[in-house]
């Protein structure tokens, strides 16, 4: 598969899965706090290459790879580097890059996982249950009454058919999003090269 059918094929992955979070926001109404962004800035949030593939490709469009694959490997916070200290007007949240935000930025706070007995068990922060409390209990029974939920292992499974390689091993986010910028910049070197052969 070309990297650019990679890309698409995670962009389908996650257009189904905003579809379905949008179902679950709505039978639940469940919701982030407007300008919040506490979860952006835990030190330790691990991601796929995988679904950041489509961010890296972006930004070799635009002519950025290269920069933005400098800039992460100078890092001195552990924190995303998509995360803005303001909120975006229109863009949807604090995340600099939000269309192209990473598979465990869109489940966190509207999913469920499966506890060891294989039960599915609410994932969502303390501040949605403390600001929230009443959609949260719906989101709760919700899940108990075994109704439509994003569940997380899921899509990550969907990802893993992308590219078992890309798709399961899990980094510090900022090292994931370098990663999906190598990927991208070591494909189109090769067939430059190639080309001009």
């Amino acid at each position: 598969m070309t990297l650019y059918r990679k890309v698409q094929a995670v962009e389908r992955v996650f257009k189904s899965l905003e579809k379905d979070l949008a179902a679950f926001k709505h039978a639940t109404n469940l919701k982030c706090v407007r300008g919040c962004g506490r979860c952006c800035t835990k030190p330790d949030i691990s991601a796929s290459i995988l679904e950041f593939l489509p961010l890296a490709y972006q930004l070799h469009k635009q002519g950025l790879a290269l920069e933005w694959y400098q800039k992460l490997g100078n890092l001195e916070s552990s924190v995303c580097h998509l995360f803005s200290p303001i909120f975006l007007e229109g863009s949807g949240g604090m995340c600099s890059q939000y269309q192209y935000r990473g598979l465990v930025c869109r489940l966190f706070g509207f999913s469920a996982k499966l506890d060891k007995y294989g039960v599915p068990q609410m994932v969502t922060c303390k501040t949605i249950k403390e600001e929230f409390p009443e959609a949260y209990q719906t989101a709760v029974n919700h899940i108990a009454q075994g109704k439509n939920t994003p569940l997380m292992r899921n899509y990550y499974f969907q990802l893993q058919a992308i590219d078992g390689n890309l798709g399961t091993k899990l980094l510090p986010i900022n090292e994931a999003i370098r990663e999906a910028l190598k990927v991208v910049m070591s494909y189109y070197a090769y067939r430059r090269t190639r080309k001009s052969a």
